[in-house]
């Protein structure tokens, strides 16, 4: 359900006074503004200070932004770091999104990269703009300066800004490593132009775009059509991404000093993401014991296998018994119940599990198992206004809207684990197969915006009274945003047997997976895909009914945020622009108001009060009230920042920022959303303006911290999983009446020290090179400090109960929970103040093209390529026999290199058809060897090897090609 707001409806009704205004005024100010304007150029184009010229941006290299002060600046003349990609620097690259952006920015990683998520996703299913920047997780990309909870496609882009550090001048983030903007293409008003493209690859892989831009007046009036469809795979299959958009702008300039665009797009993304680490092997250990077949399960932890008399434990033959109810729908089309079945066990080193690439298992690399099922389809409908009106010579007015309709399912039920099953007897026919089997679960999220601002800015030439006084411009702008989101989820849960309905509540409900036998000699290597599941309502087969039931709290949302921020930026010019300061004041306030859920009779997640017009008998999350008064924050940014230009081609700068972060979307330990944290960076420049300012070379070294950073308790071994399992134990015991414990999500204090390099230039007409380098220490303090705190309150607490209670179901008592719980507990201690792993402290990119002459008799080619490189990162640190980290001992993975190759050609195929074909050829030495991001010491003494546990997949060679036809 879509909240009324009063901005919304107010909207139309102010653009259209604000552009009325615009034409009473115009006349009058029209002697002032012609001294603007050419004599006799009454068409003449008055560009904008709210916008950035991208005409002026030559090759690889971007020359103002709007990122230093919110009207266009040279670059040399700000402070903050920035790194700028050119549309031909993406078009080089061959870049469709953020995550392609992310492997050539300076100081930027995926998110997988690093602190990678619990699935290994490079591409994260909950949010694709996640990304590592300075170590820290950032997921807020702007468009147009606008959070509209947008993602950036090539398609109908022109340039990319990441902004280092915290900012306080951007609108809608604050996040401490840095914030990305992206901004869209927009109609060109002197002269019509086509673009159709068409993009192929040696995966088969389709895309076709198109880029239309019609002028109707010269000089006053046009329209901007850019469109796209997409049909890919990705390397690691099954995976794919399928997608239809377009997007379609208008630009009207009635006179010189108005200008109004306005845009609409509509974007449909099918997307199923690849995972970056490979399966869980629960596979080697049973065959090490020797391929057991099991024939009975008489008991919990024994068998029977044949060949052999008499019982076994079953962890002496490389398994686990499953002996709760487990119901599967098997790849035979058979529903079964797998209760008091074997399968194999984890093989583990130093009670380390390691996965498939880590062991000996004979398993493709290039496969992930859970198949294509960590779906994210996303529908997008975004439509935006844009008004900026030259008052006087000096002085701009801007009135901006975005409006975000944002429709979204995922599903994240896709497990790591690769199975054996060992079981020949009974309704089991697949004794020794290997399989995948998975829970499936969806998450729905329904998100709407609505993003105002207006912007005032004015110059103020002070040095025509005297040299000492400078120049200075300044900013203001007010901007309200206002996002209402809700969510909804689905876990399949098994609610009707042949014998009749499933009794009791829903979250005590019996388990429902799907499950499938995988052959490789036959090709069967993944699960299958589950896309339509997920979009039904469940199984009937036999009379077993399995439904998505909405068990999960932290899904099942309703939330109203509004928040309104001022902003003000005074940047000067002394000395003839020697010095240039900035000080940048941002004052943020934000209401989030969070609608109840409860569980009902039946244990499925309601709204405690329904809103007055709920259909008949829907419980849906949207429909939840907002019975509470909004939870307030509020925090103030700022950034200060002064440029010294000690020679023409000699500068020297440095910025000092804070910056308060919106509230994250993560909940902590007892459900409720993590506390918005704060941040602060400094930042000294070194800049080189050489070869007639055809070469920029930048040298940073920054200092970055941020206070309550947003952690994944699973990443830093937090014992909260352990502990749930217990609060679980007890209550299934009478011990306890509820578990408090809801989420994993804890918090940090980081720190960031590190240098960033970066080289741009044309040095000569043929010659357009960019070259990046960082080097980067993150550690982390004060880690999760609520769940210290209820470690110390209720492990006493455990300890005095009976450590055989078990849970109905399970094989691991009290005793063994308490014992995972004080392991973690341990473990999370020494990652204290000790770098994030795994994080490569070096890393090199270098891309350079050359063009060859019109003198040439090759002209019209173009050769050129990416060279990247990572250190080797710490995977590990040594393991105490008392569970403990040794910091002074870590281990090191290896060091990757990767060389990528362009080559383009244009010719002339009639006076106004230019074709262009482009070839991209990366990882150009096919390396697919998967490299190590986790290991540990074999044993607990002198005698120890390091042993790497875990991978991460590298993408083999990948061949496309690029035709472009122009007119």
């Amino acid at each position: 359900m879509k909240t009324p707001s009063a901005l919304r409806s107010a909207l139309p009704r102010l653009l259209i006074a604000t552009g009325f205004a615009a034409t009473l005024v115009q006349p009058a100010l029209a002697q002032s503004t012609s001294a603007t304007t050419p004599s006799g150029s009454d068409d003449t184009v008055v560009l904008s200070p709210f916008v950035v010229n991208t005409s002026k941006d030559v090759g690889y290299v971007a020359n103002t932004t709007l990122s230093g002060t919110r009207t266009n600046t040279d670059l040399k003349d700000v402070a903050n770091p920035l790194d700028v990609f050119t549309s031909e620097l993406m078009r080089d690259l061959s870049i469709q999104d953020i995550q392609d952006l992310t492997l050539f920015a300076n100081g930027v990683e995926p998110n997988g990269a690093g602190g990678f998520n619990s699935d290994g996703q490079e591409r994260e299913v909950w949010n694709y703009n996640y990304m590592q920047i300075r170590g820290f997780k950032t997921g807020v990309l702007t468009r147009n300066f606008m959070d509209l909870n947008a993602q950036f496609e090539a398609y109908n882009s022109e340039r990319v800004e990441f902004s280092k550090g915290p900012n306080a001048i951007l609108a809608g983030s604050g996040n401490p490593g840095g914030t990305v903007n992206y901004a869209t293409k927009t109609p060109r008003l002197q002269k019509s132009s086509y673009a159709v493209e068409h993009r192929t690859s040696d995966l088969g892989n389709q895309r076709v775009s198109t880029d239309l831009n019609q002028v109707l007046v010269a000089n006053k009036l046009a329209i901007r059509l850019n469109a796209l469809w997409e049909d890919e795979e990705s390397y690691r299959h099954p995976s794919y991404e399928k997608q239809e958009a377009w997007h379609l702008t208008g630009s009207w300039q009635p006179w010189r000093g108005t200008t109004l665009t306005a845009g609409y797009e509509d974007r449909d993304s099918k997307r199923a993401s690849p995972r970056g680490i490979f399966a869980r092997d629960r596979v080697t250990a049973w065959k090490n014991a020797g391929s057991p077949i099991v024939t009975a399960v008489p008991s919990n932890n024994n068998v029977v296998v044949a060949g052999l008399s008499g019982t076994r434990a079953a962890s002496t033959l490389g398994m686990a018994t499953l002996n709760g109810t487990n119901w599967v729908l098997d790849s035979d089309g058979v529903i079964r119940n797998t209760v008091r079945t074997a399968r194999g066990d984890v093989i583990s080193v130093n009670t380390v599990n390691l996965d498939t690439a880590a062991t000996s298992l004979d398993f493709p690399r290039d496969v992930w198992i859970g198949g294509a099922n960590g779906i994210n389809d996303s529908r997008w409908k975004i439509a935006e206004a844009n008004l900026t009106q030259q008052i006087t010579p000096d002085l701009f007015l801007e009135v901006a809207y975005g409006d975000t309709d944002n429709r979204v399912r995922q599903g994240n039920s896709v497990s790591r684990e690769l199975y054996v099953d060992p079981n020949s007897f009974g309704d089991n026919t697949h004794p020794g197969q290997l399989y995948a089997e998975t829970r499936p679960f969806w998450i729905d999220r329904g998100i709407y915006i609505n993003h105002f601002r207006t912007t005032a800015s004015y110059n103020l030439d002070l040095t025509k009274r005297s040299k000492w006084l400078g120049k200075h411009s300044f900013a203001a702008a007010y901007e309200h945003n206002e996002r209402e989101e809700w969510q909804d989820n689905g876990r399949l849960t098994l609610t009707q047997t042949p014998t009749g309905p499933v009794t009791g509540s829903m979250q005590s409900a019996p388990a429902f997976n799907i499950r499938d036998y995988i052959d490789i000699d036959r090709g069967i290597i993944s699960q299958r895909d589950l896309r339509d599941l997920y979009y039904s309502d469940g199984i009937e087969q036999g009379g077993y009914v399995a439904r998505f039931v909405r068990r999960e709290s932290y899904a099942a949302v309703h939330t109203l945020t509004k928040q309104n921020s001022m902003l003000g930026v005074w940047q000067s010019r002394w000395l003839e622009d020697r010095i240039v300061g900035t000080i940048g004041l941002r004052e943020d306030r934000r209401a989030e108001a969070v609608a109840p859920m409860v569980l009902d009779a039946t244990g499925i997640w309601v709204p405690q009060t329904l809103v007055a017009g709920t259909p008949a008998g829907s419980t849906h999350p949207r429909y939840a009230a907002f019975t509470a008064a909004p939870k307030y924050d509020s925090g103030i940014s700022r950034n200060y920042g002064v440029v010294g230009h000690a020679t023409r081609w000699l500068s020297f700068a440095y910025n000092h920022a804070t910056n308060f972060s919106p509230r994250v979307e993560s909940r902590g330990l007892f459900g409720d959303y993590l506390e918005p944290s704060t941040g602060e960076s400094n930042d000294y420049s070194m800049r080189l303006s050489l070869l007639d300012d055809r070469v920029s070379v930048t040298l940073t070294h920054y200092e970055t911290s941020e206070i309550g950073s947003a952690t994944n308790g699973t990443g830093i071994n937090s014992p909260v999983t352990a502990m749930s399992e217990i609060e679980d134990i007890l209550v299934d015991n009478g011990l306890s009446t509820v578990n408090p414990i809801v989420g994993v999500w804890t918090t940090a204090d980081r720190t960031a020290k590190g240098e960033e390099l970066l080289i741009v230039g044309n040095p000569t007409p043929n010659w357009t090179f960019r070259l990046s380098a960082n080097r980067l220490v993150n550690r982390q303090q004060n880690l999760a400090p609520d769940v210290r705190a209820y470690y110390a309150e209720r492990m006493p607490f455990y300890e005095a109960q009976n450590p055989a209670l078990i849970s109905p179901g399970e094989t691991l008592t009290l005793g063994d929970r308490i014992t995972q719980a004080k392991t973690a507990y341990g473990l999370m201690n020494t990652r204290e103040n000790v770098q994030v792993f795994p994080a490569s402290e070096y890393n090199a990119q270098a891309t350079a093209k050359y063009s060859f002459g019109r003198e040439s008799r090759f002209k019209g080619l173009a050769l050129g390529g990416t060279t990247s490189w990572n250190s080797a990162p710490i995977i590990g640190y040594y393991r105490n026999a008392n569970n403990t980290f040794d910091a002074a001992r870590p281990v090191e993975g290896a060091d990757r290199l990767r060389l990528d190759f362009v080559a383009s050609y244009e010719r002339r195929l009639a006076k106004r058809v230019l074709w262009r074909v482009q070839l991209n050829v990366y990882n150009v030495f096919d390396n697919d060897d998967p490299y190590p991001i986790g290991a540990v010491n074999s044993a607990d003494n002198a005698n120890f090897t390091w042993v790497n546990t875990t991978y991460r997949p590298m993408d083999g060679r990948i061949i496309t090609l690029t035709n472009t036809f122009t007119f």
